[in-house]
């Protein structure tokens, strides 16, 4: 197991951890303040310095309301540890007992502590929209900031009292621990959303066009029938073009466009086209941090030397020579050849005088589940996106990114 997996599988502790150390750290200097340290942060300058009652009951419950809403996640997540230590503590011989020490260790090895730890709402609408979780999480940070903002401006503002103004010092402090807190979190969403399969080791920029890798597990075929987590309602329907919703929310079989010759284009720059193309693990690795081949095989060449494509992932199963990675593409298709069975198509294995004149030749097989489309330069290929199966990328789960939804107790958390 390496380092990054290992630190990935024990964020829910890096979290916790966080939590008690803000905890601690705000709690202690509060004590302080108030018991000990009174002039911990400033000076008493004035008898009026430290006059509760020039400050009021009033503006100390606001103060108190705004520090607990605005440390509401270290606050519960404190107590929720707490409770558990002071039980186990309190009642030290239950640690005897074989059935408590289980349910004890079922409690936290729960995927639902886990999220409940790490304050990860796992609404099954995330498992294929990890950018809506970072959202909705970011948006969460911001409105805390916001009320721990507002907190310290509201203690500044009591004139001559230097104890509130400590308090804002305190709650100043603890925004170190929320930047902890939103890094884990953004890790937490490049880990799903900036995938980087296990058999991508090259440490060098990825291409412009590539857009991302899509782990195996979140792919179409893995949609569940849960709410938010369902195929695309739209079906063979479905007019998004996003290669991401191709993948996503639509299974292997689906087709993006009717066939070329139903859907083509004359302007310029807009003749766009959905292709699928599939490859070993190690070639989309390399066309992900470079470019598209030409492939100039006689044998596997049957509409001349170019890149093939074809119209769904399942269609390029009886096609692509290789195996171990998907690619969807949008592509430019330019001047079109169409061809269909016959001598004509037969001339074009492995030739190149069609390019002179177009930039794409597209078969009509008499089955349209069989087209297939070849480009003539991988410049036409605009962007793209990758999935690797499951046998060539162990990383998810190692990472147990395919488990991370598993056991909701309430549908959610």
């Amino acid at each position: 197991m390496s380092f990054h997996s290992w630190f990935y599988r024990s964020l829910f502790y890096f979290h916790a951890f966080v939590a008690i150390a803000e905890f601690i750290v705000s709690f202690s200097l509060i004590i302080l303040i108030f018991i000990t340290k009174r002039e911990l942060f400033f000076k008493i300058n004035h008898p009026d310095d430290d006059d509760w009652e020039l400050v009021g009951i009033k503006n100390w419950i606001v103060i108190i309301v705004l520090f607990m809403v605005g440390t509401i996640r270290t606050v519960i997540l404190f107590f929720f540890i707490f409770g558990v230590s002071v039980v186990t503590t309190q009642f030290f011989c239950l640690l005897c007992t074989e059935c408590y020490r289980k349910a004890l260790c079922k409690l936290f090895k729960a995927k639902a502590t886990h999220r409940f730890i790490a304050f990860n709402c796992n609404c099954p609408c995330y498992r294929a929209r990890p950018t809506l979780r970072f959202q909705l999480q970011l948006l969460f940070l911001i409105l805390v900031s916001c009320i721990r903002i507002a907190t310290i401006a509201f203690c500044f503002s009591l004139r001559h009292h230097i104890t509130a103004k400590s308090l804002a010092v305190v709650v100043a402090i603890s925004f170190f621990f929320l930047l902890l807190t939103s890094l884990l979190d953004y890790y937490h969403y490049r880990v799903w959303w900036h995938y980087k399969p296990q058999c991508d080791t090259i440490s060098g920029t990825l291409s412009k066009k590539h857009k991302r890798y899509i782990p195996y597990h979140l792919m179409g075929d893995n949609r569940t029938m849960h709410h938010g987590d369902r195929p695309c309602s739209d079906g063979d329907r479905c007019t998004n073009r996003r290669l991401e919703h191709i993948l996503i929310f639509h299974s292997k079989d689906f087709k993006p466009q009717k066939r070329y010759c139903d859907v083509q284009q004359k302007t310029p720059g807009k003749n766009l086209y959905i292709g699928f193309h599939r490859t070993t693990a190690e070639a989309a690795v390399s066309i992900a941090h470079s470019d598209f081949a030409i492939s100039t095989n006689n044998k596997s060449t049957m509409l001349g030397h170019g890149v093939y494509f074809a119209r769904s992932m399942a269609e390029t199963e009886g096609k692509a020579n290789a195996n171990g990675a998907y690619i969807c593409a949008e592509i430019e298709m330019g001047k079109v050849k169409e061809v269909g069975p016959g001598p004509e198509k037969d001339s074009l294995r492995g030739t190149t005088h069609l390019w002179k004149e177009y930039d794409t030749v597209y078969y009509n097989h008499t089955k349209d589940s069989r087209d297939e489309f070849c480009v003539k330069s991988p410049d036409q290929i605009l962007k793209w996106i990758i999935t690797v199966n499951q046998e060539e990328d162990e990383k998810v789960r190692n990472y147990r990114l395919d488990t991370e939804f598993d056991d909701p107790m309430c549908g959610c958390i």
